[in-house]
């Protein structure tokens, strides 16, 4: 970041010192020099200690690219322990081992590629205790990248004591999810961008063991799509205490038309007393014009009393 690229406010907080008038008499200007002298080093550090904080407090680290710019990421903070703590956002987006960036090199090199995604993103989650809100993107199908994946996540709930956030952004065992709630306990925002069982879509996984149930903080769940049987919803719903916010952004089509709205009401009456907003795609998943307002006209009959603090369900148009 070039000191042009500072908000307006922080540049004016950095050289204020510069326009502010000399106190008492009028100075010539000789003595107007030497004060310019005397403040730029205030001015220096004001600057460093104010982009230093902009700088790293949010890093995006990208191994999905021919930069070496994670590893020179890694060396900075490996050198300068001072830095790590002005972490407040963190994404990693993992490389994809079969991507066509990589297409050409051999296979130890591909390796060594991942094995050196896999040491710097795990220093960093070790290295930025503070962090708030953490962002895992990769092609987590391909087993060592799920692997590393929640390798990360349970690093993340061991030294991460103020993570408050968690997006995972690809397609996500949900058998995996239940263990993770378990592990990081002050998480309260999960956002899941695919959802699935690895298998047929039609299996249910197994229910969470009793000791789990009602076991995690997260107030706030969102899944973007699931490519899993909707009972499955069911089970991810039975792991928060007190859910507060539900988004659900679409599903398999094979899925759609046999899952009533009831059915999510359902899933959702373990938070009868604290759900607050729901946010669900609105069925217009098919060209069938029929079909365009089958959850709008299974949401005028459905019956939401027992939910107290419920401001309303929110419908939007499913993904094509």
């Amino acid at each position: 970041m070039t000191i042009l690229e500072l908000p307006d406010e922080l540049l004016l907080e950095i050289f204020n010192p510069l326009f502010v008038p000399p106190s008492g008499t009028p100075s010539n200007k000789t003595r107007r020099h030497h004060q310019d002298g005397a403040v730029l080093p205030k001015v220096c550090r004001r600057f460093h200690r104010l982009a230093t904080s902009s700088v790293y407090t949010h890093l995006d680290v990208n191994f999905d690219t021919s930069d070496s710019s994670a590893v020179l990421l890694h060396r900075t903070l490996s050198e300068n322990a001072e830095l790590r703590p002005y972490c407040r956002t963190l994404r990693l987006s993992l490389p994809d081992p079969d991507a066509d960036i990589i297409n050409g090199t051999s296979g130890d090199e591909r390796l060594a590629g991942l094995q050196a995604a896999m040491l710097t993103s795990m220093g960093l989650v070790r290295w930025l205790v503070n962090t708030r809100d953490l962002s895992i993107d990769g092609y987590f199908i391909h087993p060592k990248i799920e692997a590393l994946t929640w390798s990360l996540v349970h690093r993340a709930g061991q030294h991460m004591g103020r993570l408050e956030k968690l997006i995972l952004g690809g397609q996500v065992g949900l058998e995996r999810v239940c263990e993770m709630l378990c592990a990081i306990k002050q998480l309260r925002t999960l956002e899941i961008d695919i959802g699935v069982i690895y298998g047929h879509f039609t299996q249910i996984m197994a229910l969470p063991e009793q000791k789990q149930m009602g076991s995690s903080s997260i107030t706030s769940l969102s899944i973007n799509y699931l490519l899993a049987h909707p009972g499955n919803l069911g089970r991810l719903l039975l792991m928060p205490a007190n859910l507060e916010h539900f988004a659900f952004n679409g599903m398999s089509p094979g899925c759609y038309w046999s899952w009533p709205l009831t059915d999510l009401v359902s899933a959702l009456e373990p938070h009868q007393t604290t759900l607050q907003t729901v946010h669900v795609a609105s069925g217009k998943a098919s060209s069938d014009a029929t079909n365009d307002n089958i959850l709008e006209d299974q949401l005028e009959r459905l019956d939401l009393g027992a939910f107290t603090k419920l401001e309303g369900i929110t419908l939007v148009e499913a993904p094509h």
